[in-house]
């Protein structure tokens, strides 16, 4: 029997990786919608696959859920390969952006629906969705129908309902995408809290680099079917392996330079009247706006390159004027240079 803390996989096995792909591929006739996807996701693991529209994200999820079966390559699940077993008959959860709760149903009744499937006893039921409940704030409100919560509260019955079973894996398809944007703020901090209290790896899928910063523990960056990148939210933001990923991830200021392209972050370029270094580039402000935390100041050089920079509010007054000719510059240890074919 698992506990509420659903860690026992983790207690009871090996270590070794919840979900693994090994060289996986999809096409679908002549496009290849996912090519040669190659890495595996820990116990406990809060890992995001970050991308824009058509990268393959999605159809990476499928596959790892079951819905897509891999063209080459191997699904493995706790060390098992699931390549051609069916979603119903592995061992992982998905929650869409479409939560499909059963309006009918009370709160508790949703939850309850996947152990009574499983014709567990009641009392095993009720430990469990209480458990549950009280993981994802909702046991004050078990006797509601879904019609009478907020979205948020919508999705905490659908996450709770999807963990109930207690899989290896929780998939999230894209599922804070119809919140407003401060709900969906909120969410994401739930999310991880939530993840972190019953120590199940989360595939979360997304296309806001925000949100997959605030939540993961590592980030796979995904562009036309490919793997760009793997690595903690520090290191896809501080140390980015592709141009790609400079530009997708944030702000990166990209500056031809010998050899390749230059990527200085934002926060990290000064805007001043006068060169106080060698690396300085002439530029021309072009505009300034405010930002709340930040003053963002866009300037542009002779040769047509765009420089943005981030100023706290405190150094706005040495900002250079609109129009005006000024310097953009950072210090050495804050420029990273990439292949230009990278």
């Amino acid at each position: 029997m698992h506990p509420p803390s659903m860690s026992s996989h983790s207690n009871a096995e090996p270590a070794g990786p919840v979900i693994r792909l090994e060289h996986v591929s999809k096409r679908f006739g002549d496009f290849v919608a996912v090519h040669d996807a190659d890495f595996s996701i820990a116990q406990g693991e809060f890992f995001s696959l970050l991308g824009p529209s058509g990268c393959g994200k999605t159809t990476t999820l499928r596959m790892i859920a079951g819905f897509e079966q891999p063209t080459s390559g191997r699904v493995l699940l706790a060390g098992a390969d699931v390549s051609r077993v069916p979603p119903y008959r592995r061992d992982v959860n998905t929650v869409f952006q479409q939560y499909a709760l059963f309006p009918h149903m009370t709160v508790y009744d949703n939850v309850a629906f996947g152990p009574r499937s499983r014709r567990l006893d009641a009392a095993e039921v009720d430990r469990r969705v209480r458990a549950l409940l009280e993981i994802v704030r909702l046991g004050d409100l078990a006797q509601r129908k879904p019609a009478q919560l907020s979205g948020g509260q919508q999705q905490r019955v659908a996450l709770a309902r999807a963990l109930v079973n207690y899989p290896r894996a929780l998939l999230l398809d894209e599922p804070l995408g119809a919140l407003d944007l401060k709900l969906r703020q909120a969410m994401q901090l739930e999310l991880k809290r939530i993840q972190r209290e019953v120590n199940i790896a989360f595939v979360y899928v997304t296309h806001d680099q925000e949100e997959a910063l605030t939540m993961s523990d590592r980030i796979a960056v995904m562009n036309l079917g490919r793997v760009e990148q793997i690595g903690t939210p520090r290191q896809i933001y501080d140390e980015p392996a592709t141009v790609f990923v400079a530009g997708f991830i944030g702000v990166a200021n990209l500056i031809p330079a010998a050899g390749g392209t230059l990527v200085v972050r934002p926060e990290r370029v000064r805007i001043v009247r006068s060169a106080t270094g060698t690396g300085a580039m002439p530029v021309t402000v072009t505009g300034t706006i405010f930002q709340g935390p930040v003053l963002r100041v866009d300037a542009r050089s002779a040769a047509g390159v765009e420089i943005v920079a981030h100023v706290s509010p405190r150094d706005a007054a040495d900002v250079p004027e609109v129009g005006t000719a000024a310097f953009a510059e950072w210090d050495a240890d804050a420029a990273r240079t990439l292949p230009a074919g990278a």
